[in-house]
């Protein structure tokens, strides 16, 4: 043989090498992202992927390397049956793990042949209950009764309604009681209790130069003249001054003008002045 048939031949028989490697490594990948989308519930991709790589390579292997030094079964009839019972299609079932293929490998695998069996069964005797149809009894028509006879009845009397007693008259709403309008108590000034403090201390010269008429509240004024009343009769007593003693009686008689029910204290004014001011005209 010449050098260039030699050749030829060789290139030939190369590319032949080259398809079937690539064929080979594309069956593989295919059944390996199979094998990982049905593991993931991605049952429509794993379809697809173990169909394609049942159609470049149909013969299964209890082991094959499938990339690196990764060895797996080679099963795609078994995975398809098996996506067939995830939706209940008996029929791709048994067609996939019927082959004969399918079954020469399950002699090499005794797990996966037990698995088949358990899913068959269940996948038949789904198929079974579904297609069983419930017996309905028959309705039974009721027996026609024939309708009352209608008897005429006399209307009842009419009831005349009693006259409705007499509403009784309205009860006339009480007036609000007003409540007495109670004055607030209001603190005596403070130049009046001073004016106390320096009578009870015995300074009738200070408390006789007050002025009553300087307070506004009556109560205070009238207060204001019954100890300015007290220490100037104290202090007429003291010097027998008469001008003072008639200073006295005008405020006694001023502080009537103002309030003639109250008398003078008796824890505060001495009894000789109090008979003075009861006497005072």
């Amino acid at each position: 043989m010449s050098v260039g048939k030699r050749k030829i031949l060789s290139l030939g028989t190369l590319a032949m090498l080259c398809c079937a490697s690539t064929v080979y490594a594309d069956f593989k990948e295919d059944y390996a992202h199979g094998v990982r989308a049905y593991e993931d519930g991605d049952y429509v991709a794993a379809q697809k992927f173990f169909q394609e790589a049942l159609d470049a390579h149909s013969e299964p292997a209890a082991r094959m390397r499938l990339y690196g030094q990764i060895f797996k079964p080679y099963l795609p009839q078994h995975y398809l049956g098996l996506i067939g019972l995830k939706r209940g299609d008996c029929a791709t079932l048994r067609a996939q793990w019927g082959s004969n293929d399918n079954r020469q490998i399950l002699l090499q695998l005794p797990d996966i042949a037990a698995e088949e069996e358990r899913a068959g069964a269940a996948c038949s005797a789904a198929v079974a209950k579904a297609e069983q149809k419930p017996v309905v009894p028959p309705v039974e028509k009721p027996a026609e009764v024939p309708p009352p006879k209608t008897v005429a009845v006399a209307p009842p009397p009419k009831t005349v309604a009693p006259p409705a007693p007499p509403k009784p008259p309205p009860v006339a709403e009480k007036p609000p009681v007003e409540k007495p309008v109670v004055a607030e108590k209001t603190a005596p000034p403070d130049a009046l209790v001073q004016a106390f403090d320096q009578f009870l201390a015995g300074r009738y010269a200070e408390v006789a130069r007050i002025n009553p008429d300087a307070y506004a509240d009556t109560r205070a004024r009238f207060h204001a003249y019954l100890v300015r009343a007290a220490a100037r009769y104290t202090q007429a007593r003291l010097i027998s001054d008469e001008a003072m003693l008639a200073g006295a009686k005008a405020d006694i008689a001023a502080a009537r003008a103002l309030d003639a029910r109250t008398s003078p204290d008796a824890t505060l004014f001495s009894p000789t002045f109090r008979e003075f001011y009861a006497g005072a005209k």
